[in-house]
């Protein structure tokens, strides 16, 4: 399948321009990521860590009224039932029961700290806010759920860093070899080489957050720790591919292939 190698795609005016239109979605998308979710993505979290331990347990907590629950209520809760499967759809999780008997289904992204020790019957302390189990501890170690709040300016930031560079380079590249089909039908090494570049740091944009999955706490700087070295190995990669080609051309265009038999040489006649 050459057509949907970096030279075949670039071969085609179509193909050229359907990557073009991806690359400016890429870059669109990252953009409205961190226009909308950037300046108070950390609402949450922030008013999550300044509430207070609630004086009395709230009214409503178990119906999750926001208005109820702004403090933070720990009770004791026990085990129920566990699940250590986690595929692309389904969590860990765990089952925690409180002393009126209500059930809470909580979801984990990772074994530990706390839940890969726990068994059914044992009691855990959890902590609800806004009606939701957000942490789970015992033995001296605490474990977020799921329901924790979300730091939404880290995952745009991560979001942006997985699409921005890789739309970008796909837009300019896929521009510059539309205004170019005309004058060289065929694409350059430079340009084969910046568009398997651009999807090349998309990949890498994927598998950095995977990297760092098993962190605690959602943050960027690890993502671009995972993801600059990447890029820089790609990036010359990239570079020795253009290198070798201009050299293998340089060569070719020195040597000019065999010599043509001419009319002298078809008689006889000495060399």
């Amino acid at each position: 399948m050459a057509h949907l190698s970096p030279a075949g795609i670039l071969r085609s005016t179509i193909t050229t321009f359907v990557n073009l239109l991806v690359g400016v979605a890429l870059v669109a998308v990252s953009a409205v990521l961190l226009a909308m979710l950037a300046p108070d993505g950390r609402l949450d979290v922030d008013a999550y860590k300044a509430a207070t331990p609630c004086a009395a347990a709230p009214a409503a907590d178990v119906a999750g009224t926001a208005a109820s629950a702004e403090c933070l209520w720990t009770q004791e809760f026990t085990v129920s039932a566990i699940s250590m499967k986690q595929t692309r759809s389904e969590s860990m999780s765990a089952v925690l029961t409180g002393p009126d008997g209500d059930r809470w289904r909580t979801r984990y992204s990772s074994a530990g700290p706390v839940l890969d020790g726990l068994d059914e019957g044992d009691r855990v302390t959890g902590t609800v806010w806004r009606g939701r189990l957000t942490e789970i501890a015992a033995g001296g170690d605490s474990q977020r759920t799921h329901a924790y709040p979300a730091d939404m300016r880290t995952r745009a930031l991560i979001g942006a860093l997985v699409m921005m560079p890789s739309g970008l380079l796909m837009t300019a590249l896929c521009t510059w070899r539309l205004s170019r089909r005309r004058s060289t039908p065929e694409a350059t090494p430079g340009m084969v080489a910046t568009l398997g570049l651009a999807y090349a740091f998309f990949c890498a944009g994927l598998l950095s957050p995977v990297a760092v999955a098993g962190m605690e706490e959602e943050k960027a700087w690890p993502v671009a720790a995972v993801w600059l070295p990447m890029a820089a190995l790609l990036t010359a990669g990239a570079r020795y591919y253009v290198k070798r080609k201009r050299v293998s051309a340089d060569g070719d265009g020195l040597t000019g292939g065999p010599p043509a038999e001419g009319p002298a040489h078809a008689s006889g006649a000495p060399r």
